[in-house]
Formats: structure tokens, C-alpha cells, sequence
């Protein structure tokens, strides 16, 4: 037994010790962490870059369609206003087709045309409201006829200073004549406030905005902001841009009548007799006699119509201005006979669409919402 203990022990120590496990420290606080594989954090630098990349992309393209959406949802809900206003346009101006055929002629409202609607009895669609106002244009002081004579009365009316009515005068004439050389522009037109010089034009206004570029005209028609004051409000309600062969005395209110030398005492009585009959209206300048200016001419005539149409459905409103001239191309356009013609598709609106003895002078949309 000693023999087999000491030849195991010898066995034993004969064979190689087993090898030891080597033993790793744990690192110590002030030993760096060996870093990250810098290939391996790249790539995930990349992809995130990517995901914030697309994501930007999906954010513009939701908010890009979104507007595109709402556009055309819009627009696909304003076209049947605006189908209904032109069609109310279409009854207008028959209407006022209507009573110059009847009555010989268009002179003031109260022969029936100012409530087309009820004139016709047409009832607009349900859910939907329709407002029509039909202005005579005639009925004012054309500017494009530049009367000194005749502003001048209708500053005074309004209760100008004979200073600025004179200064008034002056800087319109110079804006809008083309023999303006002889007139001292530089210090009628000029600007002296601040604002840029403009210009004259020595052409006809085609914007009453462009009084407010005129310091004479600014100075007498406008506030401290630019806004139209009280004197410039009925100052453009006095006026037109579009020329007239005369002024309708029908229409005329008695603040021009009086700035153009007539009574309105011989008027009033003629043409407010029996309203809303042919009677109420005057035909003739009998006993009222001529404008004191004999560049102005006056008549009892209806030729230029500013017509008004507001149509709405809920909170969306489509407005429609038309200025129409009575005399136009009176033929209609022919109706078709056959049934192919009658399925046709509807032609788009356009001023040419407009069949009526009237001639379309200006149009004006005004979507709101």
C-alpha cells in the first residue's frame, strides 16, 4: 500500500502541473475604456441619419398635400357659388333687359331693375342666400371728363377749404391731362411727407387708389393712417372712373345735383312723385334745364351699371361685380335643337358667355371664405 501510494505520488509529481487561470484585474477608474469598432459606429450614425432624412421628407410631404387637399376641396365647394352667381347675373341683366323693352329705356331703379329678384321671382337654391345690388355708374361725376368747374362744386358741397378744394383741383388735373407742362407739378404732385416721388402718369385714373399717391388729393381724402376718411368716402361715392355721355339726374344725388348748378328742389318732386312706378322717373330735362359746366352734360338715361352679386352657403361667400353698358350685341346665342347639342357639356363662364343686349365693361371675383 505504501509502494502504490508512493508510485501514485510519483505519477503524480511526475506529470506537469495543470496550467493556472490567468487572472484579468478589473480595470481602475483612471483606466481608459478601450473605445467602440469606428466602422461599427458609423453605420449607425448613417442609418439614423436616414430615418431623420425620410422623416423630414414624410412631414413635408403630409403638410404639402394637406394644403393641396384642402385647396381643391376648397375650390371644388366655391364653383357652384360662383355657377349660382353668374346665373343670378344672367337674371339681372334680363331683368333690366326686360324693363327698357318695356318701359323704353333704363332711367333709375324704381322702375323695377334695383330688386331684380323679386322682379323676376327667382328663388335661389336651398342652403344658399343671394344678394344683388344694381348701382347706376351714370348717376356721377365722371373724372375722366376733368371738370374743373364741376369738382370744384363738388369739394365745396363737402365742405373742403377753398384752399385745399384749389390744390385739389390743381394736382388731379396735372395727374391726369397730358398738356400738364404748362402746371406746376413739382409742387402739386411731388411728395413733401416722406413718401416716395411718383411720376405723373397724364393719363385717365384707373384706380381711385391712385388719389391716395397724390399728396394734394391724400391730404383732403385720407386720415393720418391712409384710410379713407368721411370726406373721401363721399368724395367716391360722388365719382366715377368710367366716361359717360351725360349724368342720369335720376340717380344723381343732390350733393352733385347742387355742384353741377342744378336745383334738386325741381328734381325730387319729378322723379320721387309715385315711387316704384314708370311715373317716379323723369324721361326729359323739361324745366330743370342744363349743368352749370358746359363740359358736363346731363340726361335722364341709365348707361353704365355696376352690378353687385354676393352669393353664399353657409361660411363661404363668392362675390361678383360686373359693370355692364346697355347696348350691346342684342342677337342671342342659338339654342340647340338636337340631342346631341342639348348633352353637351356646359361651356365655362367668361364675359363672352354672357348673352344679353348688354356690353361687359369690367368683371370682378371675390372668393372669401
Amino acid at each position: 500500500m505504501k509502494r502504490a501510494k508512493s508510485s501514485i505520488h510519483q505519477c503524480r509529481a511526475g506529470s506537469p502541473p495543470p496550467p493556472k487561470r490567468a487572472q484579468v484585474d478589473p480595470p481602475r477608474r483612471d483606466q481608459a475604456i478601450p473605445p467602440y469598432n469606428s466602422q461599427r459606429g458609423s453605420v449607425i450614425l448613417f442609418v439614423l441619419g436616414l430615418v431623420l432624412l425620410t422623416a423630414l421628407l414624410l412631414t413635408q410631404f403630409i403638410s404639402r398635400a394637406h394644403t393641396d387637399l384642402l385647396t381643391e376641396a376648397r375650390r371644388s365647394q366655391l364653383e357652384p357659388l360662383r355657377d349660382e352667381a353668374y346665373t343670378v347675373l344672367q337674371v339681372s341683366l334680363a331683368v333690366l333687359r326686360d324693363c327698357a323693352a318695356v318701359d323704353e329705356g333704363l332711367h333709375a331703379p324704381a322702375q323695377g331693375w334695383g330688386d331684380p329678384l323679386t322682379y323676376s321671382g327667382y328663388i335661389p337654391p336651398p342652403e344658399y342666400t343671394v344678394r344683388v345690388e344694381i348701382l347706376d355708374e351714370s348717376g356721377k361725376l365722371p373724372l375722366a371728363a376733368r371738370s374743373a368747374a364741376a369738382l370744384l362744386g363738388l369739394l365745396r358741397e363737402l365742405n373742403v377749404s377753398a384752399t385745399d378744394t384749389d390744390r385739389f383741383v390743381d394736382a388731379l388735373l396735372a395727374w391726369t391731362e397730358a398738356e400738364a407742362a404748362a402746371r406746376t407739378i413739382d409742387g402739386l404732385v411731388a411728395a413733401t411727407d416722406g413718401t416716395p416721388a411718383l411720376a405723373a402718369p397724364q393719363a385717365a385714373l384707373r384706380s381711385f387708389e391712385e388719389l391716395r399717391f397724390i399728396p394734394a388729393t391724400r391730404a383732403v381724402l385720407c386720415d393720418e393712417q391712409g384710410d379713407w376718411n368721411e370726406t373721401g368716402r363721399a368724395f367716391l361715392a360722388n365719382v366715377t372712373l368710367h366716361p359717360l355721355g351725360a349724368i342720369n339726374v335720376n340717380t344723381a344725388s343732390d350733393v352733385l345735383l347742387t355742384a353741377l348748378g342744378l336745383n334738386p328742389t325741381a328734381v325730387n318732386p319729378a322723379r320721387q312723385n309715385r315711387p316704384g312706378s314708370p311715373e317716379s322717373v323723369l324721361r326729359s330735362m323739361d324745366g330743370i334745364g342744363p349743368a352749370a359746366d358746359a363740359g358736363i352734360t346731363v340726361g335722364t338715361d341709365a348707361t353704365v351699371l355696376r352690378i353687385r352679386i354676393t352669393a353664399t352657403q353657409g361660411a363661404r361667400r363668392f362675390t361678383l361685380e360686373v359693370v355692364a353698358q346697355p347696348g350691346g350685341d342684342t342677337a342671342l346665342a342659338p339654342v340647340p335643337t338636337d340631342l346631341a347639342a342639348g348633352e353637351s357639356e356646359p361651356r365655362p363662364w367668361t364675359r363672352n358667355s354672357i348673352d344679353s343686349g348688354f356690353r361687359i365693361l369690367e368683371v370682378q371675383e371675390n372668393n372669401g371664405y
